[in-house]
């Protein structure tokens, strides 16, 4: 009597491997995908000159005019997002297609409110496709711009949201370096004080150095000052609000400098008190952004700062 029962035991242990065999054979299979890496990685990167970004809120074109890489024609782009955008593209792999019940609505939404990318080489497309994420940032997409299904993508050994980049706004693309232009053309510097005219100066080279006329100048402080006006840049710059342009009317900027090249042309920063802890507010020509409070610091020195 017992040995039947071991051996119905037997049996039904048999069949209870066989039966979990079986579903981890078909699970296996089922998450095992033939994808080929270079889906989103067809063009020749080293040949893109432009990079076109197209979304519900605007569009951005990166473009490398003359000798620099420009933000929508007008700016300036910070090499070294440019530098992340590249990495990305080069870096980026599909991990494995969007489950099967999703990839209508994912790729819809994708579609609808994602990134539309556009890889440009000689005014020629040569890749395109959408990028886009979950709602909490933590999963990436990208779909070809002809193609149903959506991938989740990573960069392999790095936990980052991978569409993070495309996602960024004109702003973000921009140099933030407050004065971006050769300093080998540098002319003079004029800084204003709208409420101490007495701690006007205007720096420009005597002879052989930089120096404030009509006083005898520390030269060193002179270099320190203009060095750390080269090296200015903003934390961030922001949108135009009309709280912010009320500024303008309502207060007189703490300082406001002008350079002027040999060229005579003018570049202008206006200083504006803290508009946040730590944050100065700056209007760089026409264009508003937030200043560490340590960088503004360096600048706000008066005439007699200088003065031996």
């Amino acid at each position: 009597m017992q040995e039947k029962k071991n051996k119905r035991l037997l049996l039904s242990l048999i069949v209870l491997l066989l039966a979990t065999a079986v579903v981890f054979w078909f699970g296996k299979k089922d998450n095992t995908y033939d994808i080929d890496e270079n889906i989103f990685r067809q063009a020749d990167l080293k040949a893109v000159n432009e990079v076109v970004l197209e979304s519900p809120s605007g569009k951005i074109d990166l473009k490398y005019m003359g000798s620099a890489w420009k933000v929508n024609g007008t700016y300036n782009a910070d090499r070294n997002m440019i530098e992340v955008l590249f990495a990305t593209l080069r870096e980026a792999r599909p991990k494995r297609p969007v489950v099967a019940s999703q990839r209508d609505s994912i790729g819809k939404a994708m579609a609808q409110h994602g990134v539309k990318v556009s890889l440009i080489s000689g005014g020629n497309i040569v890749e395109e496709f959408f990028a886009a994420g979950n709602d909490q940032k933590t999963q990436a997409y990208f779909k070809g711009t002809s193609d149903d299904v959506p991938y989740i993508m990573t960069i392999p050994g790095y936990r980052v949201y991978v569409s993070g980049i495309f996602e960024l706004p004109a702003s973000g693309w921009r140099d933030k370096y407050v004065f971006g232009f050769n300093w080998r053309n540098f002319k003079n510097l004029e800084a204003h004080f709208p409420n101490h005219d007495a701690d006007n100066f205007l720096v420009e080279m005597d002879e052989s150095f930089f120096g404030i006329k009509g006083v005898e100048t520390d030269t060193a402080k002179i270099n320190n000052y203009l060095d750390a006006v080269s090296l200015l840049t903003v934390d961030e710059y922001i949108e135009a609000t009309p709280r912010l342009d009320s500024v303008t009317k309502a207060t007189a900027p703490l300082l406001t400098l002008t350079i002027t090249d040999i060229a005579d042309k003018k570049y202008s920063l206006k200083i504006f008190p803290p508009d946040r802890t730590g944050q100065f507010l700056g209007l760089v020509e026409n264009d508003w952004a937030l200043l560490h409070e340590n960088k503004i610091r360096t600048i706000l020195h008066p005439k007699r700062y200088f003065i031996k």
